[in-house]
């Protein structure tokens, strides 16, 4: 049975190509063993009137229907995804980091 896996990592601070294409590399990886992926990019589209915290807070609700979460090497640079490594950590979900 395919697991969803969460993936985290930094979004804030980079260009918006830069940080969509990171998470679908992860994406298609995570696809590659038969998984499927969480991606938090896709989860709420971009809305201007939209702040972080609503990003974060659907995100997060995501993150509590996941089997497991893959922190992106780039994950301790965001607020967000260290946010996301607690909450995962506290239902311990099982956490892969990549490298």
């Amino acid at each position: 049975m395919a697991k969803k896996v969460y993936i985290s990592g930094k979004i804030t601070g980079l260009e918006l190509k830069q940080a969509e294409s990171n998470f679908e590399a992860v994406s298609a990886f995570i696809r590659m063993y038969g998984d499927e992926p969480v991606n938090p990019m896709k989860i709420l589209p971009y809305h201007p009137d939209l702040k972080w915290e609503d990003y974060l807070k659907a995100d997060i609700k995501a993150l509590c229907d996941c089997h497991s979460i893959v922190m992106m090497p780039n994950w301790k640079e965001s607020k967000g995804a260290i946010f996301e490594h607690d909450v995962a950590q506290r239902l311990g979900l099982e956490i892969q980091y990549l490298k």
